[in-house]
């Protein structure tokens, strides 16, 4: 319309005609002109992306839904959207703004990592701290931030790495997914977990009734528990279903092909990079996102190589990345020395919450560079273990100046602080170990606790292997089986178990019942004593399992003779009235392992430094020339005389026997130091006297037998 003032309308008005006639001739291909009038009118009086115009209400002019940019394009069979192009930006109180671009927004739009908002980050450490309330989702966000800075912020962005922008995003969302395989309360769905597999392998009996209600149910058995919990595998299952959720999924035939298109979703091939268009201004172009970047990300979360059912067999090596930038790998999880970005931020924002103080290290973060290091882990390096010995092992792996060998002892030295403080604070513990009590008792009731909606057509589609998946309802202990399930099993677990205790009239709830009220009021088991195993034992007594150790301390006070106690059976009268049992359930032992990140090792020894001079002309050159590093030779002054320390704590279930077992603990420290230090004696006078192994028999003088003797000698009086 050349007289006509708005031309714009008449182009508009044809652009939404010649899109809904393509949508229409794509579901139906038309035969002639009249089946392509046809075809366009049923669309646009059927299809749900088009709706009337509110000014023509009469007449048949339909709108698409959304804007040209949101609307859904049909590929491969399925309703397909573009990638938003706008780049968000958000606070956080550890690292400033944090930058999300478009690609990564759709993963954090996800059902998978939405779930990390209603997981606390320290599970019930606010107890202790109530300022540590801070969630999975804000430490994932920092991780994915400084993920992308260690290389934009420090000499590794400007060395001849070939990084490019896919790499660098593709470490953003492997910060960010991280965590996705954490439990209920974090860590301590792990402990219960480990719990849950001893209690029923142990006594099944408990768990009869449970299992008879199941099979009677569904007329299948329970899954059986793994007798290890990893969480990060989980996380790489909660990975494949974020992508389900967007209709997409892994391709392992064709790993350099687009993500296989298998539902309603994104469009596979407008998820990824945005570029600008040099030759374009203001236009872009997208790199799409192949199966081996997703592979790669998975591979950064795992911290190795695949194995089934991740990978369709194990494999021997990354598959994501080759070795010219096997570096990238040691950002989110480092598998030589464990300083990775991850710890970088919880480190950083744990402190900041329990404490008030943040420790960066950004200067560990601006002076990281790539070189040759030497690799710290031979025997067990999937990469190197096999090597000739005379073959030099090396890597291309993040190193730090020598100058900053005391930097990087401080951060380590943040880990033990933080796990002495924070994380195994003897209230936290406390808390913790009461909050595994009553998930362990409601897995032995609850057999149907969660509904896994395989049968449910609005439930979000999962991962293909999955499709034999045919449980209706799983307990909490499996919650971790199924990415629908899973994706409920957070914090509010404690409300649903409630909910179900109040909902049932079963008087076998009385000890649930009573662990909730104890959760509510905080009454959380007490802390009777603490020994250290250099101290009192050493490794034979940490070797010790804990169900001996209970036995042995119940065996030791009933043989102590005090005279205000009179054994009857299991119970102890104190006067003429109160009677107190005392039972090895009553009693929770707790082995604590404190150390600096690499057991009794030094954990700087772990990493690679390198010298001032190779600074010079680092960044011009080429991969096959860059300098060699290795393990410090001089290590600060001031580094620890030990790296590790073991100590054994005693809990109380009942606050009514807190006295009683207190005291039974401080007899069984006396018997154990009074028998540790006899055998101990014992040895150095064989040694000093030359006798040899075969000449005596130490196990007529074992340390049980020592502490037996030691009590019956002394007689201790409460």
């Amino acid at each position: 319309g050349g007289d006509d003032p708005n031309p714009c309308v008449h182009q508009d008005q044809l652009t939404q005609i010649i899109n809904a006639l393509m949508y229409a001739m794509e579901r139906s291909p038309p035969q002639d002109d009249r089946a392509v009038a046809a075809a366009t009118a049923a669309a646009a009086t059927s299809s749900s992306l088009f709706s009337p115009s509110p000014s023509r209400s009469n007449g048949q002019i339909y709108h698409l839904r959304g804007t040209p940019r949101s609307r859904p394009r049909r590929r491969h069979g399925y309703d397909v959207y573009p990638m938003k192009t706008e780049t968000r930006k958000c606070n956080d109180e550890v690292h400033g703004e944090v930058t999300i671009p478009p690609a990564v927004q759709i993963v954090l739009d996800s059902p998978a990592v939405q779930r990390l908002a209603n997981l606390k980050q320290l599970g019930c450490a606010f107890n202790t701290y109530p300022s540590c309330s801070h969630t999975r989702k804000e430490h994932s966000l920092g991780v994915m931030e400084i993920s992308c800075n260690i290389i934009s912020t420090s000499n590794i962005g400007k060395q001849q790495l070939n990084i490019t922008e896919m790499d660098i995003l593709c470490l953003r969302i492997a910060g960010l997914t991280h965590d996705l395989g954490h439990g209920p309360f974090s860590h301590v769905y792990e402990t219960f977990l480990k719990e849950s597999f001893k209690q029923e392998k142990e006594n099944p009996e408990l768990y009869s009734e449970r299992n008879a209600k199941f099979k009677e149910e569904f007329g299948m058995d329970l899954p059986d528990l793994p007798p290890f919990y990893e969480h990060e595998k989980t996380s790489l299952m909660m990975v494949d279903d974020l992508l389900a959720t967007n209709g997409l999924e892994i391709d392992w035939g064709a790993l350099d092909e687009p993500l296989k298109q298998v539902g309603n979703g994104i469009d596979c091939e407008t998820f990824g990079v945005i570029r600008k268009n040099k030759n374009e201004p203001g236009e872009t172009t997208v790199d799409h996102f192949t199966s081996r970047d997703w592979i790669f990300i998975k591979e950064c979360i795992y911290g190795k190589p695949l194995v089934y059912p991740d990978a369709p067999e194990t494999q021997s090596s990354f598959v994501g990345r080759g070795k010219e930038k096997e570096f990238l790998y040691d950002i989110i999880s480092n598998r030589h020395s464990g300083l990775d970005v991850d710890r970088y931020d919880y480190y950083a924002r744990d402190g900041l919450s329990a404490m008030g103080k943040k420790d960066t290290y950004n200067v560990l973060l601006r002076t990281a560079v790539v070189a040759r290091g030497l690799c710290p882990n031979r025997d067990t390096c999937f990469d190197c273990k096999d090597k000739p010995p005379a073959e030099e092992a090396r890597h291309l792996m993040i190193c730090y100046p020598v100058k900053h060998i005391s930097e990087a002892m401080s951060f380590f030295e943040t880990r033990i602080n933080n796990h002495d403080k924070i994380y195994t604070h003897k209230k936290t513990k406390a808390a913790e170990l009461l909050m595994v009590d009553l998930m362990v008792e409601s897995d032995r009731h609850f057999s149907m606790l969660f509904s896994t909606q395989h049968k449910d057509p609005d439930a979000f589609p999962t991962h293909s292997r999955f499709v034999d998946f045919e449980y209706p309802k799983l307990p909490l202990s499996r919650a971790w089986m199924y990415p629908r399930l899973f994706l409920r099993a957070d914090d509010s677990i404690v409300g649903v178990i409630e909910d179900k205790v109040l909902e049932s009239s079963d008087e076998g709830l009385a000890s649930l019942k009573k662990l909730l009220h104890h959760l509510r009021k905080h009454e959380f088991y007490k802390c009777v004593g603490e020994v250290e195993i250099d101290e009192v034992g050493g490794d034979t007594l940490f070797d010790m399992d804990e169900d001996d150790i209970k036995k042995e301390m119940v065996t030791i006070l009933l043989e102590t003779e005090g005279n205000r106690i009179a054994r009857t059976n299991a119970t102890y009268e104190f006067g003429d009235e109160e009677q107190i049992t005392l039972d090895t359930n009553d009693i929770i032992v707790e082995k604590r392992e404190l150390h600096y990140g690499s057991k009794e090792k030094n954990p700087v020894l772990q990493m690679n430094f390198l010298e001032k001079k190779y600074f010079e002309d680092i960044d011009s050159l080429p991969i096959e020339k860059l300098p060699l590093a290795g393990p410090p030779e001089k290590l600060p002054l001031n580094k620890p005389e030990h790296f590790i320390k073991r100590t054994i704590r005693f809990f109380s279930r009942d606050r009514e026997k807190n006295e009683l077992l207190g005291h039974a603990f401080q007899n069984w420290k006396i018997a154990k130091e009074e028998g540790y230090n006899e055998m101990k004696m014992c040895f150095e006078e064989m040694d000093d006297e030359g006798e040899s192994q075969s000449q005596s028999n130490p196990a007529l003088l074992t340390q049980e037998s020592a502490s037996y003797s030691a009590v019956k000698r002394r007689k201790l009086d409460f």
